[in-house]
């Protein structure tokens, strides 16, 4: 690492992810010179990921910060566990199956330190964009811009108009968070990473790919439909309660925006008329002209619909 620097931290947790946790660390090792430290949590995988991880340990002694769950503890509370391992002064988040974008960590650093950012002494948060890559080959780019002119990011977040990956954050907002695991169970998701937005002092955004996530090949795919459907019906809800625990009121406008959440996790989970329908009519129901077309997901819907239809070419979609 290169002294007089900021330093990162980068938080990875994995799980059988041997055919794929090089791409991951290669991606951050090509930057190591911007890294203060890589801390990654395995959660007792049953393949060869931490013997893979322990070669990287070995061959860049110093670098890595590693912990093995025994036993497995699920995703979130592994992700709780990565809480405790840094000691930088930023953080960032990979997760073993995905990559982080060329060139971030430099990027971060000369944002830093060209715009005097004060992040020791402020809870400061940079977001950058993510492209989400599917296994056809089809991509797309979300824009975190909205921070940059909405600042009400606990609304946008939970709203999903903005996205924690690529973000890079003080480790004071760090040190404020709590576990809200509850084990196993998906419905810690939005209340673990809402943390984010609550305990930030001040926002920034760069206009550049940070983070990069190949869908289709996450734990979650392998999980029973009707038990995700179930879980996921739970987020929302859990994540307000714990806000509200919090002295945290939500914008009213946001309980169209439940519904319209609802509605199309229904849609999904079973795919019929009605249920289209149905999640159509709430989500312009839910629009919020402060936000525009990005508040109903517009642009989502419209990606989704033209992977639908056949095509040649990958398509790239900007949103």
């Amino acid at each position: 690492m290169i002294e007089g620097i900021p330093k990162i931290s980068v938080l990875v947790i994995c799980y059988n992810q041997e055919k794929v946790i090089s791409r991951a660390i290669n991606s951050l090792l090509a930057q190591k010179d911007y890294i203060y430290e890589i801390c990654v949590s395995d959660d007792c995988s049953k393949d060869r990921t931490w013997e893979i991880l322990q070669e990287y340990d070995r061959k860049y002694p110093g670098l890595f910060v590693l912990n093995r769950n025994e036993p497995n503890v699920g995703i979130f509370e592994n992700f709780e566990k990565t809480w405790t391992m840094p000691s930088g002064d930023l953080v960032y988040q990979l997760s073993g199956d995905d990559e982080c974008g060329a060139n971030w960590m430099h990027t971060i650093i000369d944002f830093i330190q060209s715009n005097h950012i004060d992040y020791k002494n402020e809870n400061v948060c940079i977001y950058g964009d993510y492209k989400a890559i599917y296994p056809n080959g089809d991509s797309m780019v979300f824009r975190n811009n909205l921070v940059d002119t909405f600042k009400e990011t606990i609304y946008l977040f939970l709203r999903t108009c903005i996205g924690v990956r690529s973000i890079c954050y003080s480790m004071g907002i760090l040190k404020r968070f709590e576990k809200v695991s509850q084990g196993r169970s998906h419905i810690a998701e939005t209340a673990q990473e809402v943390q984010i937005p609550l305990n930030t002092q001040k926002n920034y955004y760069i206009p550049q790919v940070g983070n990069i996530y190949y869908t289709g090949i996450g734990i979650s795919t392998q999980t029973s439909s009707d038990k995700f459907f179930d879980e996921r019906q739970q987020i929302v809800p859990y994540a307000l309660s714990f806000l509200e625990s919090k002295g945290v009121s939500v914008d009213p406008k946001f309980s169209l925006y439940t519904k319209a959440n609802l509605a199309e996790k229904e849609y999904h989970h079973h795919r019929s008329l009605k249920n289209l329908l149905k999640m159509v009519f709430c989500k312009l129901r839910s629009y919020d002209h402060r936000i525009g077309l990005k508040s109903i997901g517009f642009k989502q819907t419209v990606f989704a619909l033209r992977r639908r239809l056949p095509h040649k070419r990958p398509i790239v979609m900007y949103v």
